[in-house]
C-alpha cells in the first residue's frame, strides 16, 4: 500500500515545488480595482501564486529596503523616483499605471477654497511619511500657505487614505484630503478640487524590484496590470 502511496506523494511534491511566487507591494487606495486585477490573472495562472501587500506608500518603500517584493506600486510617482534612485527598482521596467486626483471631501460647502480650514471644524490628513496621499496633502497645502493654518484643526492622522475614507464614512472628521476616485463613494459630501497650479494630480506608477527571485514573471504580471487599465478607470481613475 505504501508502494502505490508513494507515487502520488511525489507528484504532490513535485507539483507544490513547480509554484511560482511574486509579491506585490500596492498603496493601500489601489485596493479595490487591483483586486479585481489579481483575481483575473489567478484565473488565467493558476501555477502562480500572487501575494499583495497593500500599505501606505512610504511604509512599502520600507519594506522595500528591506528587500521584499517583486513589484512596486505606490499612488504617487515622487516615490518611485526615491526607489529608483536607491537602486531598488529596475529604472527599465517603470511605466505609468493610471492617473489621480487629490480633492478636499467635506461635510457641506465651503466656498473659497482657501478658507476651508474655517468651515471644518475636525479635519483629517494622512501621514506625509506613511502615505502619498499625505506627502500631496502637504505639498498642496504648503504650495498654498495653508499648512500651518490647518495644523489646529487636524484631529486624526493616518497611515494610509482608506483609513481617512472611514473617519469621513463614520462622522469622526468633517473634511479631508483624499483621492478623487474614492471621494465618488462618499454620499452627502461636497467634493471641491484644488487649483491646477498647486499640483495634486498625480501618477500612479509600477516598476520591477532590482531584486525580484523572478523578473521576467514579474515584467509579465506588469504587462498584464498594463492592459487592465480600463479596470481602474471604472473606480475613477485617470
Amino acid at each position: 500500500m505504501l508502494f502505490l502511496l508513494l507515487p502520488w506523494f511525489s507528484l504532490l511534491l513535485t507539483s507544490c515545488g513547480d509554484k511560482k511566487e511574486l509579491t506585490v507591494l500596492t498603496a493601500a487606495g489601489l485596493k479595490e480595482p487591483f483586486s479585481q486585477v489579481v483575481e483575473s490573472y489567478k484565473r488565467k495562472h493558476p501555477e502562480v501564486e500572487l501575494k499583495v501587500v497593500y500599505a501606505g506608500s512610504g511604509s512599502l518603500l520600507v519594506k522595500l529596503k528591506n528587500h521584499l517584493g517583486d513589484l512596486y506600486i505606490p499612488a504617487a510617482e515622487s516615490y518611485m523616483k526615491t526607489a529608483t534612485k536607491e537602486g531598488l527598482i529596475d529604472p527599465q521596467t517603470v511605466k505609468v499605471l493610471v492617473y489621480h486626483r487629490a480633492v478636499l471631501v467635506s461635510q457641506k460647502p465651503i466656498g473659497d477654497i482657501y478658507g476651508f480650514y474655517k468651515v471644518c471644524s475636525r479635519i483629517g490628513i494622512s501621514d506625509p511619511k506613511e502615505a502619498a496621499i499625505g506627502r500631496v496633502t502637504y505639498e498642496l497645502l504648503t504650495e498654498m500657505g495653508l499648512w500651518e493654518k490647518v495644523q489646529p484643526k487636524v484631529v486624526v492622522k493616518t497611515s494610509t487614505v482608506n483609513q481617512l475614507l472611514l473617519y469621513l464614512q463614520n462622522g469622526q472628521i468633517d473634511c479631508a484630503i483624499i483621492w478623487k476616485e474614492l471621494a465618488q463613494k462618499l454620499k452627502g459630501f461636497t467634493v471641491t478640487e484644488f487649483p491646477q497650479r498647486f499640483g495634486g494630480f498625480e501618477k500612479v506608477p509600477v516598476g520591477v524590484t532590482a531584486f525580484s527571485s523572478n523578473p521576467q514573471l514579474a515584467k509579465d504580471f506588469e504587462k498584464f496590470l498594463l492592459k487592465s487599465r480600463e479596470v481602474f478607470r471604472k473606480y475613477g481613475f485617470e
